[in-house]
């Protein structure tokens, strides 16, 4: 008998585990939507600030893509690496080319490897979670009964080690000196996964004023604190992350002072008040910055369409740019340009202060002053 309806099921290893939320593999998800996109944002640095540098590895299961990046900060230069391919059959593998991501054990653990590759940078850094992930609250937004996104997030800090190499130079990460911020996202997230060009336009996200997303690893505890002013509820939201417990933030207040042109914090203080009533003060200096862009957000693929697109089984491209200048930046013929929206992720050495022993730390400073 010829059995017309038949398909053949993609089974991965998580499908052994009696977690499934919906009558499908793990290879499905629930929806249709192609903003569908699942996936682990890594970034870290060293307080010499020698190096930093933020990362991607995401899945795109109704668009069948994965697509990942590199942006490394070294001496004034980042070096961008983005790269795509074919989601499926090879689900149960989170790299694309020479950039993989291995869970070595979930949630304590995590290696990033970016093997050769054409921008001519590597590394092999493994992450060892010190604290509590904070999980924040489910994000919904809806205009006028329209779902428009709707994301879950969870934010991890800690030590890590291992090696990067940039410019024909090899820098060793340690425990005592490196730190990394991760967090791992899930959700409809347009204005991922391709344009929306025939949808009615909707309002802008962007509300004018400071935001401020901040991830903070010190020898002893870890931190987060979101301020954001369009109002989205994770923004007000921050905790003092322990090694075994979570204490909520209940207020937090700053003073920044920020590089000529107003666009990338230089310096700054930030005071976080927890719910059980203990005062926390910090001092930052900033490292340098780094700009998502260059692995492909705000639409910053060679083909404008921005990430989670399909481009083929296999997909590669990058460049380096000049960043010395804290608003200006100038590619590898010299010409120089600004991107017209403000973000970046900074990266700051952290010292805790009205302490006898005073500790020393780092911190993933994403503070944009929207315009």
């Amino acid at each position: 008998m010829r059995l017309t309806n038949y398909r053949r099921a993609v089974l991965l290893r998580a499908d052994e585990y009696p977690f499934h939320q919906v009558t499908d593999t793990f290879a499905a998800v629930a929806g249709s939507d192609p903003s569908w996109n699942d996936g682990h944002y890594v970034c870290a640095a060293d307080q010499a600030g020698t190096v930093a540098f933020t990362s991607n590895v995401r899945l795109y299961s109704n668009n069948d893509v994965l697509d990942g990046f590199v942006c490394l900060r070294h001496a004034g230069k980042q070096y961008n690496i983005r790269l795509s391919r074919r989601l499926r059959p090879d689900m149960d593998q989170l790299g694309v080319g020479p950039l993989r991501l291995e869970i070595v054990e979930p949630l304590e653990t995590v290696r990033l490897v970016l093997d050769r590759n054409d921008i001519g940078i590597r590394l092999d850094v493994t992450c060892h979670t010190a604290n509590v992930p904070y999980m924040g609250p489910v994000e919904i937004r809806r205009i006028d009964g329209r779902l428009l996104s709707e994301r879950a997030t969870y934010e991890i800090t800690g030590a890590c080690e291992g090696w990067v190499e940039v410019a024909g130079t090899r820098v060793e990460l340690e425990p005592r000196s490196a730190s990394f911020f991760r967090n791992h996202s899930w959700g409809y997230q347009p204005p991922r996964g391709g344009p929306r060009p025939y949808g009615a336009p909707t309002p802008s996200k962007r509300v004018p004023g400071l935001r401020q997303w901040v991830l903070f690893h010190m020898p002893d505890h870890g931190g987060f604190f979101f301020a954001d002013p369009s109002g989205r509820a994770a923004a007000g939201r921050g905790a003092i992350l322990l090694d075994d417990r979570i204490v909520p933030v209940v207020d937090v207040a700053h003073e920044l002072e920020f590089h000529p042109g107003g666009r990338r914090v230089r310096s700054g203080s930030f005071r976080l008040t927890d719910i059980e009533g203990a005062v926390r003060e910090y001092t930052f200096t900033d490292l340098g910055w780094v700009y998502c862009q260059g692995g492909g957000y705000f639409g910053g693929f060679d083909d404008g369409l921005g990430q989670g697109v399909y481009r083929g089984d296999f997909h590669s491209e990058g460049e380096i740019w000049d960043v010395s200048h804290p608003t200006t930046i100038a590619d590898a013929d010299g010409r120089e340009f600004e991107f017209e929206h403000d973000w970046a992720e900074n990266f700051t050495v952290l010292q805790q202060t009205g302490l006898q022993h005073a500790g020393r730390g780092l911190a993933h400073y994403e503070c944009v002053l929207i315009r």
